[in-house]
This record gives C-alpha cells, structure tokens and sequence, in this order.
C-alpha cells in the first residue's frame, strides 16, 4: 500500500472517530460534546480532496444519524426534504475547504478564519432554514418567524463550531511547526 493512501486511511479513521465521538455523544450520552462536524469536514475538505473521501463522510453521518435516530425511538425526526438541506452543509463545507484552503493555505489566519466562519455561517443558515421551512414540524412557516427561528438557534451553533475551527487551525499550526523541526533535525543529522 501506498504511504499516502497509509495516511490518508489513517486521517479518515481518526477523523470519522472523531465525528462518532461528538455527533452521537449529544445524542447519546449524559457527557456530551458539542457536534464537531462541520470542523471534521473543513480538515478532510483540506487533506482528503478525493470525492470518494467525501461519500464515505457523508455515507457516515448519514448513517449515524439514522442509527441514532432508530435506537432512541425518535419517530419525529425523519430523513425527508429538509434533512437533504443538513447534508447539503456537508458537502458545501467539504468543497469550500478543498477549493480555499488546501495545499498549504490552511495555515494563513487571513485566509483560514474567514472562509471557515463563512462556512459556518452559511451551513447555519441552509440547515436550519431548510428544518425551519421544509420538516413539516412548523405550521405555516413564514420569512419572519424564519428569521426569528435562525436568532434563537445561532448562538447554540455558531459558538461550538467557531470553539472547534480555532482548534482546527491550532492544531494545524503545531502539527505544521512539528514537522518543520523534524525536517531540521533530520538535515542537521545528515
């Protein structure tokens, strides 16, 4: 096996771990974390760029979803139109990561954070827009009371996402700044 497909496995596994952790564990556990998806998908948009990453992604939180959706009895969430929006924030959140920032240009704050809080804001508004208007659970949505329903909701999502993006780029940082020493240290013993 190839030693980029190694790591590129290897960042998948750890990533979709990730993703088990804290999207089931706000649905599943007393101790929950916050749902660090769209985080996990800014880093996979940025190093795994190959579309078939991207299926296996969605293909999982797809499932994840409708398994914790099936243990837990809960018949009034359903996968129908509305649920289409929410995965559409994924894969927006995927192809803007791998169109902006990857190739190195993760790592310029300039650049990062407001495509990442772009993303953020964006996929916010999609997801629970399209809940907001196309789940069926409100009567006779309307534009205003939509708006009134995306003020009450940002915060609970906006802060969680916005905590993991710096986390994202710190740790990016660190990792870059690692392998910046080893590379040295590696030349220096030669």
């Amino acid at each position: 096996m190839q030693p980029l497909l190694k790591k590129n496995i290897l960042l998948a596994l750890i990533l979709l771990f990730l993703t088990l952790l804290t999207r089931a564990s706000h649905e599943l556990t007393s101790l929950s974390l916050p749902d660090a998806s769209l985080a996990i998908f800014i880093a996979a948009g940025i190093f795994l760029k190959q579309r078939k990453w991207l299926i296996v992604f969605v293909a999982s939180i797809v499932s994840l979803d409708w398994y914790i959706i099936n243990i837990n009895n809960m018949t009034h969430i359903n996968f129908e139109t509305s649920y289409l929006g929410h995965v559409f924030t994924y894969i927006m959140t995927w192809e803007l990561s791998r169109k902006f920032l990857s190739d190195g240009k993760f790592l310029k704050a300039k650049l990062f954070f407001p495509c990442a809080l772009i993303t953020i804001i964006l996929s916010y508004i999609v997801s629970f827009s399209s809940h907001y208007f196309l789940s069926g659970w409100i009567g006779n949505p309307n534009f205003y009371d939509g708006l009134n329903f995306l003020g009450s909701n940002f915060n609970s999502f906006f802060i969680p996402n916005a905590v993991y993006v710096c986390v994202l780029y710190v740790i990016f940082k660190i990792t870059h700044e690692v392998s910046k020493l080893a590379m040295f240290k590696k030349a220096s013993n030669l």
